[in-house]
């Protein structure tokens, strides 16, 4: 009992620093976006933000080396040796290197990528898949220490899913409903077949579906973490909040419509969180789909009223409030599809 007590202690101690390596990963992810954007004539993949992120990398496959070094029992080869969870995570530190040198390749043949281009990359997606599998080291290696559908949620864990929301958010950063200025735009509504028509209401239908794709960014790993627990983690929509609006903010430059817009949304978070702490546990299993309706209502309207405090809403009425109730729609058929029990049906 007492070996078993100090090998999860140690196991959660492991994976917190994979997950600590993991934050200086996406953090350098972040400074690289900040950097292009922001950067004038940016025409070399020698930079310092290219070293902060590549220099991270090396200390996450010295680590994870490391790691299986540590669990290695004699006799054993190395393969044998990684821990539960870990597997994945070497595969993303092999991948990462060859996309790098691939992104390496690429970049120095074809030039730099200088706008969304950048983010479709087939490189730079490698890349990302590669940080995906080892920022979920932590969530998988808690999966394996229990049964699947009720297993323990450590700090690490929970951490790590917060993380890969982040590196949800850079790469969906062009349809983020945190870095338009959304309903703060003027829009004046424009009858069928008015010269013009299409091209006005662009800037809406994009701020619309950011709405919804931000919604589902924020609200599938909040289901994710319910999936295999009782009861939402403290604060853990805050978490995702603070990982799907802040990260995304500072890349852009910090505009002050985009900052309004997070911190409305954030103190919504955290009122969401006091929210839930209070919830009757059958609400969670029996009325998923109004909980997560609510939450989404609850942040945007947040956003909302940050935007009429700090600038105004020229949206007409029926724009905003049905971009709530949409979005709130879609969490709620997320909760439902996350929910849906054949058997039942």
């Amino acid at each position: 009992m007492l070996d078993t007590a100090r090998n999860t202690r140690a196991g959660g101690l492991r994976d917190l620093v994979t997950e600590l390596l993991g934050l200086w990963l996406l953090l350098a992810v972040f400074l690289d976006g900040w950097a292009h954007l922001n950067v004038p004539g940016l025409e070399t993949f020698f930079t310092p933000w290219h070293a902060a992120l590549y220099s991270g990398m090396v200390a996450t496959a010295v680590w994870t080396a490391v790691v299986i070094w540590r669990n290695r029992a004699p006799g054993q080869t190395l393969r044998q040796a990684v821990p539960p969870g870990y597997r994945g995570t070497v595969v993303g530190v092999i991948l990462f290197a060859i996309a790098g040198g691939l992104d390496l390749l690429w970049h120095e043949t074809l030039g730099l990528e200088v706008s969304l281009d950048a983010l479709v990359s087939p490189t730079h997606l490698l890349l990302g898949f590669s940080l995906f599998l080892i920022l979920g080291t932590a969530v998988r290696s808690a999966r394996a220490s229990g049964h699947p559908r009720n297993f323990t949620w450590t700090a690490a864990a929970m951490f790590a899913v917060v993380l890969m929301t982040g590196l949800g958010a850079f790469f969906l950063v062009y349809a983020s409903a945190f870095v338009r200025p959304g309903p703060t735009a003027l829009f004046t509504p424009m009858p069928v077949g008015t010269p013009g028509r299409i091209q006005a209401e662009m800037p809406v239908v994009v701020s619309l579906t950011s709405y919804l794709l931000t919604t589902a960014l924020i609200i599938a790993p909040f289901l994710f973490t319910l999936s295999a627990a009782r009861h939402p983690a403290r604060g853990i929509t805050t978490m995702l909040v603070v990982a799907a609006a802040w990260l995304p903010v500072a890349m852009v430059g910090l505009q002050p419509y985009a900052i309004a817009g997070a911190a409305g949304a954030t103190v919504a978070a955290v009122v969401a969180d006091l929210l839930l702490a209070r919830l009757p546990e059958v609400w969670l299993h029996r009325r998923l789909p109004a909980v997560t309706a609510g939450i989404t209502a609850l942040l945007w309207t947040g956003q909302l009223v940050a935007f009429a405090v700090t600038d105004a809403i020229r949206w007409p009425p029926s724009l905003w409030l049905g971009a709530v109730v949409l979005s709130a729609a879609a969490a709620a058929g997320l909760a439902a599809l996350s929910s849906w029990d054949p058997a039942r049906s």
